[in-house]
């Protein structure tokens, strides 16, 4: 029976390597590969009349030098800009409702309402 099941196929340390190598690329492919990482993005009130944004990777990559918009609810644009080299970004508290969006690239964006504002 076992003879008829690896008929063909590598045994030993050989075949072993084998399945291992199939199994962590199929591990791989269901996890969305070890280097995958989501856009992050968490804003504050500071109490002063200003808000400040923070911005990265769930991998600890860096948001420096990538676009941040802030957009009134209706979507008009009120500014871009982009983070700075510690990955935050500071701007005026608008006086209407807002949005915050983190643009890193085309598969990288993440938005943050500025109705969820912690103090």
């Amino acid at each position: 029976m076992v003879e008829a099941l690896t008929r063909g196929r590598p045994t030993g340390v050989r075949g072993i390597a084998i399945s291992c190598a199939i199994a962590a690329g199929w591990l791989l492919a269901q996890t969305g590969g070890a280097a995958a990482h989501s856009p992050l993005l968490s804003c504050f009130d500071n109490d002063d009349g200003t808000v400040t944004c923070e911005a990265g990777y769930s991998d600890g990559a860096s948001s420096a030098g990538q676009t941040v918009r802030v957009r009134e609810a209706s979507n008009r644009l009120i500014l871009e800009s982009v983070f700075g080299s510690d990955g935050t970004f500071s701007f005026k508290k608008p006086e209407v409702s807002f949005v915050v969006e983190f643009i890193g690239d085309s598969s990288h964006f993440v938005s943050f309402d500025g109705e969820d504002l912690a103090k």
